[in-house]
């Protein structure tokens, strides 16, 4: 069995790990990459180049395999469906694929809001933007007064802090900022909304991993610690049981309307008042989920991978140590270039040529016996992450 790799950055070369790791059931996953040099090929995937608009090309990488996966959202379905579908001509296959969809959904974050309003799952509130929005300031601002702060957001290829523009609730709205943040959006043929800001106390993330037949596991429910909009910090989220049973809830309403195959994930808000709010949804392996590597029976890649014959899960597979954290080490600000790898055993790197500020480069995971443990994880983790940014400013 053959399970290709759409994308070969570092949630690709994590799947083609655990295909690897999974050779009883899997023949190490091949990669269909735009680069030969990317993260999966230098820990030495067998990399296919090509871009998904490509379709004959990706006709031919799927013409080698029983089904795929993807590493990220941002890519052209009509194409996938298309070479998906000439590859199939005169052959019979019983491995299913991953959920349109959820791609589609997951690509852009406005449909995404509608689709949780839909499902009936608490969000924050919301209204689209118009070029005629921004044709006065009064709009903005009374919107501003009214909801003490917003997010304005680009319906499409927003990640990682990009693609939004915050006004907090102690901010002075600048207009021509906000507009030209707009406009540049509508130039680039995505969508704007604006979004209430949410007085949180917390992030947090559930990753959850769906069946061929519909069946469900779920890791611990995770805090996150933004930099910049961008995860640096993920850790066991320690007295929220009642938000990890309603967190469980709400992913298996997503799974379940989308048709998820394998390991998704999603993302949500806790309030001052304990309120449990629905942030945005990711339909592959996350970053969030990188803990599993050390820290679980079964990693969330190797989960992702058995999801597309495996029928029913064994709970102990999504079991954690008590506590564990986990540190990304991202691009520093004045980054150019390549940077020098951390030097720790316990650091996965990701090997990228090139960086930019904010980019994540690697991880490094720590696990405890005890949830009294937490804290100490933490210190380390922050104390490596800023003894390699000090080397990376040393003469």
């Amino acid at each position: 069995m053959k399970i290709g790799i759409l994308g070969g950055g570092q949630l690709g070369r994590m799947l083609w790990e655990a295909s690897c790791k999974l050779r009883g059931d899997l023949d190490p996953s091949p990669v269909y990459h735009d680069m030969l040099s990317c993260p999966a090929g230098i820990a030495g995937a067998t990399i296919t180049p090509g871009k998904i608009i490509e379709v004959e090309k990706l006709t031919e990488f799927f013409n080698g395999v029983d089904s795929f996966a993807i590493e990220n959202e941002f890519l052209h379905v009509e194409s996938i469906e298309t070479a998906w579908r000439d590859s199939r001509a005169g052959k019979t296959s019983d491995l299913p694929t991953p959920s349109q969809k959820g791609l589609r959904i997951a690509q852009d974050k406005l449909e995404q809001k509608k689709f949780f309003l839909s499902l009936g799952l608490p969000t924050s509130e919301y209204i689209e933007i118009t070029p005629g929005f921004l044709e006065t300031p009064e709009k903005l601002s009374e919107l501003h007064h009214e909801w003490d702060g917003f997010v304005i957001k680009k319906a499409r290829m927003g990640y990682d802090g990009k693609g939004n523009y915050a006004v907090h609730p102690d901010s002075v709205l600048n207009f021509a900022e906000a507009r030209q943040f707009c406009q540049a959006a509508f130039e680039s043929q995505s969508r704007v909304y604006v979004e209430r800001f949410v007085p949180f106390t917390k992030e947090v993330a559930l990753v959850s991993c769906r069946t061929v037949d519909g069946d469900y596991g779920h890791y611990p429910l995770i805090e996150t610690v933004q930099k910049n909009g961008v995860c640096f910090l993920a850790f066991k989220a320690l007295n929220q049981a009642r938000n990890e049973k309603r967190a469980m809830g709400m992913a298996r309403t997503i799974g379940e309307k989308l048709g998820m195959l394998g390991t998704y994930a999603v993302e949500f808000f806790i309030t001052a008042t304990g309120d449990l709010l629905v942030n945005e949804m990711a339909p592959r392996v996350h970053n969030s989920g990188h803990f599993t590597q050390a820290a679980a029976k079964s990693s969330q890649f190797e989960m992702h991978l058995k999801a597309y014959w495996q029928k029913a899960w064994d709970p102990a597979d999504f079991e954690c140590a008590p506590a564990f954290a986990m540190v990304n080490f991202l691009g520093p600000a004045d980054a150019k270039g390549p940077v020098q790898r951390p030097n720790h055993p316990q650091i996965y790197w990701y090997d990228k040529e090139t960086t930019s500020p904010g980019r994540k480069l690697g991880h490094m995971i720590v696990q405890g016996t005890s949830e009294h443990d937490l804290p100490e994880l933490l210190d380390e983790l922050i104390q490596v992450e800023r003894a390699w940014q000090e080397s990376l400013r040393a003469p």
